[in-house]
């Protein structure tokens, strides 16, 4: 999925350059020069279902000194919070109701 189409799904990321799609979440790499000059690794994760946001996460990481080591930093720890977000499947939670 390109960019055009990911805003196009999720209006709260339009205009966002770096814009990524993974496994039905938008990603956006937030990756930010700081005062000191170096690079913080930031990401915002996005999920929408029926037209509504179901959830959406800040995520801010260490500092880097070149760039693409803090934008890689920021996406991978944005898809680890996605897999991490699939294992804890909230709906799955055990029950005291015995089976019939």
């Amino acid at each position: 999925m390109v960019s055009g189409e990911i805003t196009a799904r999720f209006p709260v990321l339009e205009g966002a350059l770096n814009t990524k799609n993974y496994k039905g979440y938008a990603l956006l790499d937030d990756t930010a020069l700081t005062e000191q000059g170096s690079y913080r690794a930031r990401a915002i994760v996005v999920r929408r279902v029926d037209g509504r946001v179901r959830s959406q996460r800040f995520i801010d990481l260490e500092t880097f000194a070149e760039e693409s080591a803090a934008r890689q930093r920021a996406m991978t720890a944005a898809q680890a919070w996605i897999d991490d977000e699939e294992n804890n499947d909230k709906l799955g939670l055990p029950t005291n109701f015995s089976s019939l």
